[in-house]
């Protein structure tokens, strides 16, 4: 937006120039320059419009070499000043060679207009324009291949999305598939044992009534139950609590271009929170990184994790913003405070001088399952 605010502008200053010194110069031209300007900046403005972008060009190009022809000598700088400018604009959407042949194209003109105007090649005006054709050139050269640069940096960008993406997925298949191979050989091997020694023991206390087996069996039905619940927490396939939260850090990280610092201070890992409020936690996280990779001014995003004095948990998710026009409530930041609300939360939406901050609060320990 400033690239082309730039550009209109400086097209604006040559084209108020121009007609400043017809005005001066006569009438005759003033009025002509004024009506070639309506023509070029109509077809400026309407380049969008054209499949080809470098037809308007072109023939703007042919209507200031038809006009170097007919107005006085003072306007003629002012009109080589605005083909200069047509020219670099041409040049951003024509290849390298079609670029080199309308350079050579309009030096032939241009020498040929030179002749017929002053009788004789301005050989100054000719070097000077042979230089800048040479640059102009160069900078189609460097442009090209900066955009293929370009394009090539932002495939191996993707295709390195992709793979980390697939070796997450992969990482975390793994992970899940090694869990469940623990929890059948604890449920197949330590399981089956239990329960045969558990078996055992009942018959040998039927046999003889003592106290001993009873102590035996009660502790082996512990062991049993441990081993259950060891087997269950294994074939979970997601972690809940902090450890869910750096999953899913972990996970926005490597399918977007996003870096998230995570504080947690002291105490934060002690805090027991029930299911719920653990959904309400990780829900609440990821809309704020959601909300900051869409409106943030930079891909940075700080979540800091603490305890209040009274023992509740406590969030802030800070990101650059520095738009001017004031936040509103989406449908993502009514649902977190409706959610954070029903636990008896409160979520708290600040816009500083140049930050977008949530901070929340979560009572913990009210027995929530």
């Amino acid at each position: 937006m400033k690239v082309l605010t730039m550009n209109i502008g400086i097209l604006l200053l040559l084209c108020i120039g121009a007609l400043y010194q017809a005005f001066r110069t006569d009438a005759w031209n003033f009025a002509m320059l004024l009506f070639l300007f309506a023509i070029i900046l109509g077809f400026y403005f309407l380049v969008p419009v054209f499949k080809r972008k470098s037809i308007p060009f072109l023939f703007i190009l042919i209507l200031l070499d038809i006009t170097l022809l007919v107005t006085e000598v003072e306007l003629h700088g002012y009109l080589f000043l605005l083909m200069l400018y047509f020219t670099m604009e041409v040049g951003r959407y024509v290849s390298t060679n079609f670029f080199r042949i309308i350079i050579c194209s309009l030096f032939l003109i241009n020498s040929a207009i030179g002749i017929i105007i002053s009788s004789y090649v301005p050989f100054i005006w000719i070097t000077l324009f042979l230089l800048i054709s040479y640059l102009l050139i160069r900078l189609n050269e460097l442009d090209k291949d900066y955009l293929q640069i370009r394009d090539t940096y932002e495939s191996l960008l993707n295709d390195y999305r992709i793979q980390k993406r697939q070796s997450y997925h992969n990482e975390h298949a793994a992970r899940v598939e090694e869990r469940n191979l623990i929890a059948r050989e604890m449920h197949d091997s330590v399981g089956h044992k239990l329960t045969a020694l558990m078996m055992q023991i009942e018959q040998y206390s039927i046999k003889e009534n003592k106290e001993q087996y009873r102590i035996l069996k009660d502790m082996t039905e512990e062991c049993l139950e441990e081993t259950r619940k060891a087997v269950r927490l294994l074939q979970v396939g997601e972690s809940g609590g902090i450890a869910s939260i750096i999953a899913l850090i972990k996970k926005l990280e490597s399918e977007n271009n996003i870096h998230v610092h995570f504080t947690t201070k002291q105490g934060v890992l002690l805090v027991n929170l029930s299911n719920k409020q653990n959904a309400v936690l990780y829900r609440s996280i990821q809309e704020g990184i959601t909300n900051a990779m869409k409106y943030g001014s930079s891909k940075a995003v700080h979540i800091t994790l603490g305890v209040s004095p009274i023992g509740n948990l406590t969030f802030e998710i800070r990101n650059p913003y520095i738009h001017k026009h004031p936040f509103h409530y989406g449908f993502g930041l009514d649902n977190m405070t409706k959610r954070i609300e029903e636990g008896q939360g409160k979520l708290e939406v600040l816009q500083l001088d140049g930050e977008f901050i949530l901070q929340g609060n979560i009572p913990v320990g009210r027995g929530e399952k």
